[in-house]
């Protein structure tokens, strides 16, 4: 959360840190909720209170950012026109805002939770990833390094397969249409289960067992369908994130690689709950130890 608010609102949340993070995980879970009603106690009720603290948070911030000169985001939007001299509205900057902050730290997180996870499970992958780094000889990434750690993309994809960041993706048919055989009228709301369908064998061989070689040039197992590997989407709608996220936690795997080596249990399974797309409920133990 931290690094997601010094990127995309230009500052540290401060005092307010911990009753922020509270909102968004509370707005994140009712998202997941069954009972999609205001009942004391359940999901959706934490979430509708949470959301209103965001967008309090927000929406107080606003005049501050609107005179101010910065290039974070949340600054952007602020003082942004279009050619035609409109402006975003305020409810606009706020829903941008709340929607990017939850899109980028939730699944950010994940991604890197289960990474560190894989190759502490497998430790051959673990050094293979940091003789990799090493070799670069810096301590922080650069864009354009990004090509020079193969390895590092093939154990990001096979991450993102196994456990989707985000689980599951929400669309809307815009015109009558037929899926298989289907019917689905215009107006329809779907959800396409990303976590589900990058473990099933008719795609995917052995879907359960972590083989980041599976998306090596000489096999690309992803290829068998342009949305077999799909945990940004794909189309016209795939995440604009799908970079920038992948630079965020590449780079800070980078860092943990060079100053840390770790393990978890090989017969550890971590129990899963459910953000963006699943997660560890158990805080993720795991041994490391200083290089």
């Amino acid at each position: 959360m931290h690094l997601a608010t010094r990127v995309f609102v230009g500052t540290e949340i401060g005092a307010d840190s911990a009753r922020v993070e509270r909102a968004f995980e509370h707005s994140l879970s009712a998202t997941q909720a069954y009972i999609r009603a205001d009942v004391p106690g359940g999901h959706w009720a934490r979430g509708l209170r949470a959301r209103q603290v965001l967008v309090d948070y927000f929406r107080s911030r606003i005049p501050a950012k609107r005179a101010s000169t910065d290039d974070d985001l949340f600054s952007v939007l602020c003082s942004v026109t279009s050619d035609g001299g409109q402006r975003f509205s305020d409810d606009d900057i706020v829903n941008h805002m709340i929607f990017a902050l939850m899109a980028a730290h939730d699944t950010s997180t994940i991604t890197l939770s289960m990474m560190t996870y894989l190759i502490g499970k497998h430790p051959e992958w673990q050094d293979r990833l940091r003789a990799e780094s090493r070799a670069l000889d810096k301590p922080f990434l650069d864009y354009d390094d990004l090509d020079r750690l193969p390895a590092m993309d093939l154990v990001f994809k096979e991450a993102t397969r196994m456990y989707a960041p985000a689980g599951a993706l929400p669309r809307q048919a815009l015109v009558d249409t037929e899926i298989l055989g289907h019917y689905i009228p215009a107006g329809t709301r779907l959800i396409v289960n990303a976590f589900g369908s990058m473990r099933l064998h008719k795609w995917w061989p052995d879907p359960d067992r972590f083989d980041p070689e599976r998306f090596a040039p000489h096999r690309r197992e992803d290829k068998i369908h342009r949305f077999a590997w799909s945990p940004f989407g794909g189309g016209a709608h795939k995440c604009i994130g799908l970079y920038f996220g992948g630079m965020t936690v590449k780079s800070i795997l980078h860092q943990l690689l060079l100053g840390y080596r770790w393990e978890v249990p090989t017969d550890y399974e971590p129990p899963l709950a459910w953000g963006t797309g699943p997660l560890p409920s158990d805080g993720l133990p795991m041994r490391l130890t200083r290089l």
